[in-house]
């Protein structure tokens, strides 16, 4: 029996870098990035993998006792923003999405012969969904206030969902009055204006009818207009009360028989970075825009919920100047609440190659894994216990590393993948690249015994891939 009978590569799987909430809007991009994240999962330990971050989440819209607040930490370049992706497509698309349904067969592949329950009760949400959530999409690495940032996040959304009548809507108001308050003079000169930059949007009358259909695209053109006329821009979204528009939007899209969405999910990535501009400067950041959504998280469990990254527990305050330290706090307490959720979820380059590495048939795996349970073990306890020191220092059982760097990997031997997963010079994409091309070879090609012993791909064949 050849190996390829036994196991096989998760094509698709892989680890994307540089990931950004921008990447949702390019369908180039968008797609392969769901179709390609590598959930993990432990049973025992949900809270640790990105299976159970994700549940979480979901059941956060289960029942008005769920947390609804939750905080991943992770360390730079460990997958959190491609997760981020597969997060706000997961909730924002319909079931039968390509989208979906890339995430869904990853999860299926992370869940296989552990737990099949939680990638079904994950199935079955999107299945029975009524409607899809709102998903509005922050990053703390855009700099300036952030309320600016939900809104145009916001309303671009719910002009695609052809929703017009929200209270975040109503912000051309302000620009629509300002317009028609020009006096003769200053009509002139904005006509002029409009016409030297071609007219983007018409020329007065123009703007103004957009303006009072809601239209804010044209906001930007308005300011412009506004500091030809008078020397200065005015800043049209400074009265931004998040706290209302989230209220109003619960009320009256997220509830009742004519609702538009499920719920509302916020996702912010880079919260650390925000966490920091908002410390140096908390009006420029955007003030209390924080709290207001955290506020309206607590008012309408069941119907809201936000998932911040990051790179280390706000509370920590690394970086923040002793003298806001108090006020800072405060705001850290309300991201990670004792009644919420806070996750620090595996990100081993293990926990990677095993979900590359899948069972082709779980029969078969179990009269192979019968046959040779002994040698599994006896391979996996000699690596364990007299090459490597690593795990132990880790805190890793010997269950542990058996299940992940053993049988996990197969038919790398233990101490291949401990190279492959722990050598300076191997890169996230250098291990991906081995495991799809000298694996994948191998596989297809190899039979399962040879002359009487388990096949293993030794670390002799990975040193020759490195050189």
């Amino acid at each position: 029996m050849l190996l390829n009978q036994l196991v096989e590569i998760n094509e698709k799987g892989s680890i994307a870098s540089s990931v950004n909430f921008g990447m949702l809007d390019d369908l180039e991009k968008n797609l392969p990035l769901c179709e390609s994240f590598i959930f993990n999962y432990d049973s025992t330990k949900p809270e640790l993998s990105t299976v159970g971050i994700l549940d979480a989440v979901r059941r956060s819209y289960h029942s008005p006792n769920q947390p609804n607040i939750h905080l991943m930490i992770q360390q730079y370049g460990k997958g959190k923003s491609h997760f981020a992706i597969a997060v706000a497509n997961f909730f924002k698309k319909p079931f039968h999405s390509q989208e979906v349904q890339g995430i869904l067969s990853q999860l299926e592949k992370a869940t296989s012969g552990k737990s099949q329950a939680v990638s079904g009760n994950l199935k079955l949400f999107k299945e029975k969904q009524r409607h899809q959530h709102l998903v509005i999409c922050l990053s703390g690495d855009q700099g300036g206030d952030i309320r600016k940032q939900f809104l145009q996040q916001l309303v671009k959304n719910l002009e695609e969902a052809g929703i017009q009548d929200s209270l975040a809507q109503h912000i051309c108001s302000e620009p629509l009055r300002y317009l028609e308050s020009l006096n003769p003079e200053n009509r002139v000169k904005a006509e002029k204006y409009l016409e030297s930059i071609g007219n983007p949007d018409g020329d007065l009358n123009s703007l103004i009818r957009l303006l009072r259909e809601n239209s804010s695209g044209v906001i930007s053109t308005v300011k412009k207009l506004a500091f030809q006329i008078t020397g200065f821009t005015p800043d049209f979204t400074a009265d931004i009360n998040i706290q209302a528009i989230l209220e109003d939007l619960i009320k009256n899209h997220c509830i009742g028989e004519n609702a538009h969405f499920q719920g509302i999910l916020i996702l912010f990535d880079e919260l650390n970075q925000y966490l920091k501009a908002w410390a140096a400067d908390d009006i420029g950041a955007g003030g209390t825009a924080l709290q207001n959504i955290t506020n309206i998280c607590e008012n309408y469990k069941g119907k809201i919920a936000l998932l911040s990254f990051t790179q280390i527990h706000p509370a920590q305050g690394v970086g923040i100047s002793a003298n806001v330290i108090p006020e800072y706090q405060k705001i850290a307490t309300r991201l990670a609440p004792k009644d919420g959720t806070t996750y620090n979820p595996a990100s081993s380059l293990e926990l990677v190659i095993e979900n590359l590495l899948l069972v082709k048939n779980a029969s078969t795996w179990q009269t192979f894994r019968s046959q040779w349970h002994n040698t599994l073990r006896r391979e996996a306890e000699t690596a364990f216990e007299r090459r490597i020191k690593i795990y132990k220092n880790k805190g890793w059982s010997f269950e542990e590393f058996s299940t992940h760097l053993s049988e996990g990997c197969f038919p790398l031997h233990p101490l291949t993948a401990y190279l492959l997963c722990n050598l300076d010079f191997t890169q996230d994409r250098t291990a991906i690249q081995f495991i799809k091309g000298d694996v994948k070879n191998f596989i297809a090609t190899q039979p399962v015994e040879n002359a009487g012993k388990v096949n293993y791909i030794y670390p002799i064949v990975f040193s020759r891939y490195l050189s």
